[in-house]
């Protein structure tokens, strides 16, 4: 089967990332795009892509309203909500985080909607990297549940953006469920990638001079750690291995003297927040930290936070919202519908790269190119440590073996 004749669809595409990086590697558009009430604000922007900026007619279909829709294709991409796995979810109680979280129900929701109104040969859904970990192990399980009751086998795979391309360390799960009772072996990745310096001087794009946060060169940690050194801080913080300037600070055993600072240059918000953090820690407790972020070669991942508190590694000033979008993959002609509101839509997105490539290992399944693990139908993979284990026992079955670096010249094609 060439590209050209697979066929494909996104099921809550969201802001775009996941489908994009599927048309990237099979090169044709999705045969539709399907999704449920209340995920239009995310999808907007994916639908403009496609019908109002590039002139397609993809129909958008509403699983809630349409209960009876079915167009076979051989292909789904999932980007579910995440938020009951992720690692940022503060929630204390099991209804709001954790493997029995009401919001998984999207995962098993995509996937049964998938076979039973295409009948794919894969489907792929991402989510965050504690899928294929004990916690979110009940996740898993019940996926691998709906696979095995369909005939199907299910592959966790487990990888970081900063393999495929963008620097970018951002480790993320891809639930793989393929029709076929042995789970196949993806290929492991490790493209070359260039630093995020560089990265960064490829943007180009709409809302270039809209910048996340106008105000991170008077970030007062930050400007402590410039008047305590006399260097700027993103040279000190590479320099001494810290990803925030608070940690710096709090380190050197200096928030004492950070405040005193504040105080004679009549920091009003800065003391509040210096003595804030001074009365946490004599409690025992933490802080949320919003001082600078500074990245060398890769930037860690690309959520709010680190979206609002990280600086330019050149110039003096944060990250514009178009580097935010290239920092995802997303094509110079896409654009952020309502982006002043709508900026955390990016977050909640796979960068194009991640999505290609797990799509061009699907491919590969499709075409009977890739091996099995014969009498394993519930297996994970790590690309970090190239090491694949029976997920059902928790014990491995394949150790590392020298990288094998994949070449592929559509690398350049969007960033």
């Amino acid at each position: 089967m060439t590209s050209s004749e697979i066929k494909w669809a996104p099921i809550i595409p969201l802001v775009g990332g996941f489908p994009i990086g599927a048309e990237l590697a099979i090169g044709t558009e999705p045969t539709y795009v399907g999704s449920y009430s209340g995920f239009w604000g995310n999808d907007q922007h994916y639908m403009n892509y496609l019908n109002n900026i590039r002139g397609l007619n993809v129909p958008y279909v509403n699983f809630t309203e349409d209960v009876d829709y079915k167009n076979n294709v051989d292909i789904v991409v999932a980007t579910p909500p995440c938020a009951a796995l992720s690692a940022l979810n503060t929630g204390s109680s099991a209804e709001v985080k954790g493997s029995g979280c009401a919001k998984n129900e999207w995962m098993y929701q995509a996937a049964q909607d998938a076979i039973i109104r295409s009948d794919p040969k894969v489907i792929l859904i991402e989510n965050a990297p504690a899928l294929s970990t004990n916690k979110g192990k009940g996740v898993a399980d019940k996926l691998y549940e709906i696979a095995k009751s369909n005939g199907r086998s299910l592959l966790l795979y487990k990888t970081s953006t900063a393999y495929h391309g963008i620097p970018q360390n951002r480790d993320r799960t891809f639930a793989v469920i393929v029709k076929s009772k042995d789970c196949p072996k993806f290929d492991w990745y490790e493209r070359e990638c260039v630093s995020f310096t560089e990265h960064l001087k490829s943007a180009n794009g709409s809302l270039s001079e809209m910048i996340v946060n106008p105000n991170i060169s008077t970030e007062h940690y930050g400007m402590f750690i410039e008047y305590k050194t006399g260097l700027d801080r993103r040279e000190v913080m590479i320099r001494d291995k810290f990803t925030t300037a608070f940690n710096w600070v709090n380190d050197h055993k200096l928030l004492h003297e950070a405040v005193e600072w504040f105080k004679t240059s009549n920091m009003e918000k800065a003391i509040r927040a210096g003595e804030h953090a001074i009365m946490k820690f004599s409690q025992g407790k933490g802080i949320w930290d919003g001082s600078t972020h500074v990245f060398g070669e890769a930037m860690n991942a690309v959520i709010g936070r680190n979206m609002h508190d990280t600086m330019h590694p050149t110039e003096s000033r944060s990250l514009s919202y178009r580097e935010i979008m290239h920092m995802m993959g997303l094509p110079d002609d896409f654009e952020l519908v309502d982006p002043k509101k709508n900026l955390n839509h990016l977050c909640q997105n796979v960068p194009t790269c991640t999505a290609r490539d797990v799509v061009l290992e699907s491919m590969k399944f499709i075409r009977g190119e890739l091996e099995f693990f014969s009498g394993y139908d519930y297996v994970k993979q790590d690309n970090h440590n190239e090491t694949v284990y029976d997920h059902s026992a928790g014990k491995v079955i394949l150790k590392p073996q020298p990288k094998q670096p994949v070449v592929d010249s559509t690398l350049s094609e969007f960033f």
